[in-house]
């Protein structure tokens, strides 16, 4: 055998054909392998296919450590991006927005280095890296030196990605068309909101969220992010309109009835637009399709593929043209000559709330914009983070509110303007500020794990496959799962495909009330956590081996253990449950502090807030 061969390293896609391939490649010789990619199920399948034939590196230790290395130079550069791009097409785009959950940059930007890094680490070793996506391998044939370099895709993946690619932008277009005229025609002729909403004075617009949460059995309107806002906004003579943002897991007919009945005045989006806006936007982002470019090199890492996988996934989706039908709402309430004096938003510097402030900047100059900080801020929650190179050009609030001291310090920190960020209270979060919450728990018989899988459809799909491992066959255990109101369990089931066992549950009752009977939660990056904590039930932080580690909690490791795998998180739970009184009470002073730095009381001082 030639020093050649005992030093090649493929670079491969993970379809069972290619894996058969390398293991004829490879027989008799020591390999070592690692997998690159969010599909849990597809690593564990080339784990059974390989066997004790290669040797696989777990990465996810080394993983997490690039992504800490690169955080704040990815910031930076990122800002320098928008800065060199500025404009309102740029800004509603998933790579200037840095969410870690629409846009895969970052987390493949940390694959490439934890690749690197590796191979660095045994330069004389076959080596098989398993990619999950094309752009990736094409990012690590570029980044790779000094080695023997294979790369093994397979010869029809080019031709099913394309026809994958045509399918998803087919059905996302439609489903953008098709909700939105319906939206539109329901908005204007069922909720007839254009006759109801006649406007005297000037407005204050408070953006809110709408699911099944919203209304009460009776049909009542409960606000879920603002609490008692809109009362004490009138209260004080305010001329107060909910704008809210019915999210898809409601029937928006339905939803917009129940508005109908209500004493409170809403102003739907779709209500101020027309059928020929829905079309306009569809047109604007058909043509404007991504081109490839050479950007520069980020931390000596080649990532044009990178920026451009995600630049092609905006216009293959439906997300931007969604949210770029905010601008010409607002551009339509000035038309109508609708007075607005402040609008009040949930701050996660996400696209829409750029295109929001932008609209509100040209169209209503003298408006006063307020984004309230609603929930957690994590370290790796980058598109909460700011750049030095792009706070002077983005849209942007006049002010944002914090859930509490410790994120106005954290927002300051990072690049805010310090005179914008103003401590507020967990408004969403007061009942977890009452401190004798834990004492209200329920005995039941079983010791029970409470499991809240995140937003992100891999990170929940990850955590409740590993709870699978961990508690499928312990039915002395009870388990009940708690999703995400936008990623609920029948989603997340297609790609888990397995039956649950008897023992485990799906709850869509409130966290509060689940904490009452819960002996611990589990989770990865849910902000449930902290609302745990604050009730005294102990929490364990589930990492992930596939993905960058968004845990609300990563302020406070004290607060928390970790674990990795099904084994570890069967450990952690039963030293849990094990914990003395003493032992808990040392621990709940511990979260007892953590919560009081981040969710600061409420009160009529922090309402006034939201004032000019």
């Amino acid at each position: 055998m030639t020093e050649t061969e005992r030093e090649v390293c493929i670079i491969s896609s993970p379809s069972k054909r290619s894996v058969k391939k390398i293991l004829k490649k490879m027989r008799g010789r020591k390999f070592k392998w690692i997998y690159l990619g969010e599909n849990v199920f597809e690593a564990i399948a080339i784990e059974g296919e390989i066997r004790d034939k290669g040797q696989r590196l777990e990465i996810a230790k080394l993983l997490q450590e690039a992504a800490k290395s690169l955080r704040q130079p990815y910031i930076d550069y990122i800002g320098k991006l928008n800065r060199e791009n500025k404009s309102l097409r740029w800004w509603a785009s998933s790579v200037s927005e840095r969410s870690p959950y629409n846009s895969k940059t970052f987390l493949h930007s940390c694959y490439i280095k934890t690749c690197t890094d590796i191979l660095k680490k045994y330069p004389d070793e076959s080596f098989v890296v398993f990619v999950e996506k094309r752009a990736v391998r094409q990012s690590l044939l570029k980044n790779i030196e000094d080695r023997n370099l294979e790369h093994r895709g397979e010869f029809m993946e080019s031709f099913r990605g394309a026809f994958r690619n045509l399918r998803h932008f087919i059905l996302y277009k439609g489903w953008f068309l098709l909700s939105s005229v319906y939206r539109t025609v329901t908005a204007k002729y069922a909720y007839r909101m254009q006759k109801r909403f006649i406007p005297q004075r000037s407005l204050v617009m408070i953006h809110t969220w709408v699911d099944k949460r919203s209304f009460d059995e009776k049909g009542a309107y409960r606000e879920s992010y603002f609490g008692k806002l809109p009362e004490y906004l009138k209260k004080h003579s305010k001329n107060v309109v909910i704008v809210p943002h019915i999210l898809g897991t409601v029937p928006y007919r339905e939803t917009v009835n129940k508005m109908v009945k209500s004493d409170l005045v809403f102003l739907l989006p779709h209500s101020s637009l027309s059928v020929s806006d829905v079309f306009k936007v569809f047109f604007e982002t058909l043509v404007n399709k991504p081109k490839k470019a050479v950007f520069l090199r980020f931390e000596n890492i080649e990532i044009s593929e990178l920026i451009f996988e995600d630049l092609k996934n905006d216009w293959n989706g439906a997300r931007v043209a969604f949210d770029l039908l905010i601008y010409h709402f607002v551009q339509r309430l000035k038309e109508k000559r609708i007075p607005i004096d402040t609008v009040i938003y949930p701050y996660e510097n996400q696209i829409w709330e750029k295109v929001l402030c932008a609209a509100m900047r040209r169209f209503y100059p003298s408006a006063y914009l307020v984004g309230y900080q609603h929930t957690t801020i994590y370290k790796m929650y980058l598109n909460y983070f700011l750049s030095k190179h792009e706070v002077d050009i983005l849209p942007f609030p006049n002010k944002i509110i914090t859930n509490g001291r410790r994120y106005k310090k954290v927002l300051t920190e990072s690049g805010y303007p310090e005179g914008k960020v103003v401590q507020g209270g967990a408004i969403r979060y007061a009942y977890s500020l009452k401190p004798s919450a834990h004492e209200d728990r329920k005995k039941v018989d079983k010791h029970v794990v409470l499991v809240t899988p995140s937003v992100g459809e891999a990170d929940a799909v990850e955590l409740i496959w590993k709870v699978l491992k961990a508690y499928g066959s312990r039915d002395e255990y009870k388990v009940i799962i708690k999703c995400h109101p936008t990623m609920p369990f029948e989603r997340i089931s297609k790609r888990l495909k397995v039956e649950l066992p008897r023992h485990f549950s799906i709850s869509d009752r409130s966290v509060v009330d689940l904490l009452k009977e819960s002996d611990v939660l589990l989770y990865t990056y849910s902000t449930t956590c902290v609302e745990a904590i604050a009730a005294g039930v102990p929490v364990v932080h589930v990492e992930s081996d596939f993905s960058v580690d968004l845990d609300p909690l990563d302020f406070d490791p004290e607060a928390r253990p970790s674990a990795r795998n099904p084994e570890e998180i069967v450990k952690r739970v039963e030293e849990a449950i094990a914990m003395d009184e003493k032992e808990l009470s040392r621990k709940r002073k511990i979260w007892s502090s953590v919560v009081e730095s981040l969710f600061g009381k409420v009160d009529d001082s922090v309402y006034r807030l939201f004032s000019r």
